[in-house]
């Protein structure tokens, strides 16, 4: 995987959510605010662990990447370097179960992050939607919900073989 980290590095391709959940989204990220430690109210350290979130849950509920090019993009403020191998393999195996492992799309790093923004933009909605939906709970317990459920729904898809 670090072959994928590293072509992922030279390629500079650009990670993605739809500028119309901006706002909500840096709401839930420390990277930017002066709220740095408070993570209670900002469940994400970085723009890049919710746009993971974001395809973890759209992966989970089944949602179907989102069509075409969405035209006003909210760009993920990352360095190439921050890219661990853990998420390099997590979408590397996105892309062979979506794309096929016989698909040379599967193994293009433009294919494989134009992938992941689409599956991202498919979740950042239900993501934004789920962790705000009560006031009187934090955006981090709610967060951590949404995780519990979501994880107990691939369960579920496991023993029913729909995983």
């Amino acid at each position: 995987m670090s072959e994928f980290r590293e072509r992922f590095r030279e390629a500079n391709i650009s990670l993605t959510l739809p500028r119309e959940n901006e706002n909500d989204v840096n709401r839930l990220v420390r990277m930017h605010s002066g709220e740095k430690r408070n993570i209670e109210l900002r469940p994400f350290r970085r723009q890049l662990d919710f746009w993971a979130f974001c395809i973890a849950a759209a992966l989970s509920i089944q949602l179907a990447p989102r069509e075409g090019s969405y035209q006003k993009k909210m760009f993920i403020q990352t360095s190439q370097d921050i890219m661990s191998e853990d998420l390099c393999a997590f979408l590397a195996v996105i892309a062979i179960a979506k794309l096929g492992h016989d698909s040379p799309e599967a193994g293009e790093i433009k294919h494989i992050i134009e992938l992941a923004n689409r599956l991202a933009a498919a979740g950042c909605p239900y993501v934004l939607q789920k962790i705000g939906e009560n006031a009187l709970i934090s955006p981090l317990d709610q967060a951590i919900g949404l995780a519990r459920m979501l994880r107990n729904n691939m369960l579920e898809m496991q023993e029913i073989g729909v995983a």
